[in-house]
């Protein structure tokens, strides 16, 4: 096994053991309930969620948080053992979730547009196509470096661009968005060629130059949106939080912003979180009117 593999193999499961403590929970100063956010360990997800927390406890909430995959996520919701998440990409992403779980779930709106997924190579890779692919597999090693893998991303490129683009030559590596950022920075800072599984918004493209690959064939579907999913009721059990999350919504300079001081300036996701809520008192007052 070559040591780029090794890295990400690693990573990888040091990543999937830290899952397994993940969660936790922050006093609600009102005593007004528990609020069970679920979300999966995603950049995007991350930060969003820990915004939405701050937020509830602002408003005397309780909030725990448990992170998951996206399957058990999805599952977690619609069977009532969480009550939301702030990070449902669709229409194309979790496409085939909606499908299955889409009557037992509520949709509580659009909390980010223009969201992306694709593959993404550094700027100085001189392909602009996933079509181009192959005849340069060597200078990838014929990698790709994919996220976990029961994410749509990955069920997208493992059923429908690899078929399309006949990529089957190359290894598509499951792991997870943190240890496939520490491939991507690793052969970046080395100058070479690298093609990871990436979606947007996410904090790489504010660290490093990078570019999607043209998607002639559509494999990826257009531009998304992210939707606050919550479980059926929560409406009513809780009509005060449901109507937080229905309002929350942040563009991309405000989550880039989070985004960033987790991941580039290694800020403690509450810490950057709560200094984002406290310093953006405008644009929250909007969501808990």
């Amino acid at each position: 096994m070559n040591s780029r593999k090794l890295t990400i193999l690693l990573v990888t499961g040091l990543v999937a053991a830290s899952m397994l403590v993940g969660g936790c929970s922050a006093e609600g100063s009102d005593g007004k309930g528990t609020v069970n956010l679920i979300y999966v360990q995603w950049a995007c997800a991350e930060s969003q969620t820990h915004i939405a927390e701050a937020v509830l406890e602002d408003q005397g909430y309780t909030v725990e948080k448990t992170v998951v995959a996206a399957g058990p996520m999805w599952t977690g919701v619609a069977e009532g053992d969480a009550d939301a998440f702030v990070c449902g990409w669709l229409p194309y992403t979790h496409e085939a979730y909606m499908e299955e779980f889409g009557d037992k779930v509520e949709d509580l709106g659009v909390d980010f547009e223009g969201a992306r997924i694709g593959m993404v190579v550094p700027e100085y890779v001189t392909i602009d196509s996933i079509g181009e692919l192959p005849s340069v597999g060597d200078k990838f090693e014929w990698t790709i470096y994919g996220i976990d893998p029961g994410s749509g991303l990955m069920r997208h490129t493992k059923e429908e661009t690899i078929p399309a683009y006949g990529l089957e030559d190359f290894e598509l590596m499951d792991s997870s968005g943190m240890a496939m950022t520490v491939a991507l920075k690793k052969e970046y800072d080395a100058g070479n060629w690298v093609v990871v599984t990436g979606w947007s918004p996410h904090w790489k493209f504010f660290a490093y130059d990078l570019k999607y690959l043209d998607d002639p064939e559509n494999t990826y579907g257009g531009q998304e949106e992210i939707h606050v999913i919550a479980r059926k009721g929560l409406s009513e059990d809780m009509p005060e939080v449901a109507s937080i999350l229905s309002n929350f919504f942040l563009t991309d300079a405000q989550l880039g912003e989070v985004m960033y001081e987790v991941n580039v300036n290694d800020v403690d996701p509450e810490t950057a979180a709560r200094a984002w809520v406290d310093a953006n008192q405008d644009v929250v007052s909007e969501w808990v009117s």
